[in-house]
């Protein structure tokens, strides 16, 4: 090969090599969100990931705002969940997502078992944020979580029922496999039950109603999963229509209500 060839070559090689690493631009935010939606959830993961890495450092307050909420929304772990959700609140109070991520950590806390810090959380939302639109959301939310979830096996707890007008009705072992599922609420009314049923039929969800041992509450709920990751991806797209919906761990142990 001749020098003239060589340089020809040497330019070729260069080229493509910047061709590549144009192709190879860090994710943007909107990327991030897209891909959740979509329900490629560990692609969102990895893209938040590298956004932190890449942009998080120079990124203006607003959209560090944002990537804190998109991260602690895709994680898997709760404890990193709940320290990007403590920033938001901590450290950009008022900011445009304080008082959704007050309304994670109440959830959180519910799903840890800890009712106490769940309804002090959703009292300080309703406190500080009182122009909030997701207000009647968290208050909704708190009123129809019902008990908080026990330990598999674990004796119920005397009283732990809510009063209402539901009648017991008949119920037959769940089918599917997978302890996770996506509860979407849980009420004392069998009516307001399956009022939220069809509204979620209505948007193209096919939910069920079911009990669970230690409670009469009946329970609005979609889909099984073996991992959360499975769940999170329904999730996003639950929320994503407007309804409030958070992850359960119980589903192996529920009784469908028959209708």
């Amino acid at each position: 090969m001749n020098a003239k060839s060589a340089i020809l070559s040497l330019a070729l090689l260069l080229s493509v090599g910047g061709t590549r690493l144009a192709a190879q631009e860090p994710p943007t935010l909107d990327r991030v969100e897209e891909l959740a939606r979509l329900g490629r959830t560990e692609e969102a993961r990895v893209a938040v990931g590298e956004w932190w890495r890449t942009a998080g450092p120079k990124a203006s307050r607003r959209e560090t705002q944002r990537g804190l909420w998109l991260r602690g929304q895709l994680t898997p772990d709760a404890a990193r969940a709940a320290l990007d959700f403590n920033r938001l609140v901590v450290e950009y109070p008022g900011g445009p997502f304080s008082d959704l991520a007050l309304l994670r950590l109440a959830q959180a806390s519910y799903a840890a078992g800890d009712s106490a810090a769940a309804a002090a959380q959703v009292e300080r939302l309703l406190l500080e944020y009182p122009s909030s639109p997701i207000r009647s959301e968290a208050e909704a939310w708190l009123a129809t979580a019902g008990p908080v979830p026990q330990p598999e096996g674990a004796a119920a707890v005397p009283g732990d029922t809510a009063s209402g007008d539901a009648s017991p009705g008949d119920t037959l072992p769940a089918e599917g496999a997978g302890e996770f599922t996506i509860q979407l609420g849980a009420f004392s009314s069998v009516a307001r039950a399956e009022a939220l049923l069809a509204q979620l039929s209505d948007a193209g969800f096919a939910a069920r109603l079911a009990r669970v041992p230690g409670s009469d509450l009946v329970r609005v709920r979609l889909g099984r999963f073996d991992s959360t990751d499975g769940a999170e991806a329904i999730l996003w797209q639950v929320r994503d229509r407007g309804f409030t919906a958070t992850v359960a761990r119980d589903a192996h142990r529920e009784e469908l209500v028959v209708r």
